[in-house]
């Protein structure tokens, strides 16, 4: 097979890959972006009550699923990038 043909489904197959990476991560992201809505609202309710200390637990479990979804927008954001 010549290199040029070679190269060219090289390049199909990279792109193909991608998408199916994005399509995961965009289901990631949905997940996550469900369980951050989730979290906020237990930290609310918890706060309405004055349960500060349950609130605070899940006011931190917030941080750490927007930080998740912080590096999945960037994750996503760089395979957008390398195969536009």
């Amino acid at each position: 097979m010549p290199i040029e043909k070679n190269s060219a489904l090289d390049r199909e197959a990279d792109a193909l890959q991608a998408a199916q990476w994005r399509e995961m991560l965009d289901r990631e992201i949905d997940a996550v972006s469900a369980a951050i809505e989730d979290v906020e609202k237990r930290a609310l309710v918890e706060h309405r009550v004055g349960a500060v200390d349950r609130a605070r637990k899940f006011d931190a479990e917030s941080g750490r699923l927007r930080d998740n979804l912080r590096e999945l927008h960037r994750m996503r954001r760089n395979l957008k990038d390398r195969f536009a």
